[in-house]
């Protein structure tokens, strides 16, 4: 389970809604001010994420909980999205090139008529699941830390 830490903005009939913001694991070590990806990941700013998350659970608006992210679930959304639409995009400039003998322009079009297509199928195939294939689930509240002084 990929888990994350989220804070409850809404609460609404049958569930919630969670904000994260997504932070770059760069920037993190002595060297972020040499380095190219920690130059970047401080130029960009970090995206909020919201998730309406069904549950039966009461939870209150500004409360911070855990979501996870099954990594199965995950997974497959990632080959889904990426491989499948690559996949048919080389398939498509690999035809276009040797089965049908067309020249460069031939091949380029092969492969937007592949990668088009594998966009298509892999859209298609999420919406026959029914819902997102990575739904986020609240995994439970965090416990505020009491500090003794």
């Amino acid at each position: 389970m990929i888990e994350e830490v989220a804070t409850v903005v809404a609460v609404g009939e049958g569930g919630v809604e969670v904000a994260c913001f997504s932070q770059s694991a760069c920037g993190q070590c002595r060297q972020s001010s040499q380095c190219g990806t920690g130059l970047v990941s401080r130029a960009l700013p970090g995206r909020e994420h919201r998730f309406f998350i069904a549950t039966t659970q009461e939870f209150e608006v500004g409360e911070q909980v855990r979501i996870g992210i099954p990594e199965h679930s995950l997974i497959t959304s990632a080959l889904l999205l990426y491989l499948l639409p690559l996949l048919l995009l080389l398939g498509g400039a690999l035809l276009a090139s040797l089965g049908l003998g067309l020249g460069d322009g031939g091949t380029l079009l092969g492969a937007a008529a592949g990668g088009g297509i594998g966009f298509w199928l892999a859209s298609r195939l999420s919406r026959r699941a029914g819902r997102p294939l990575s739904e986020p689930v609240i995994l439970g509240a965090l416990i505020p830390t009491t500090r003794i002084d």
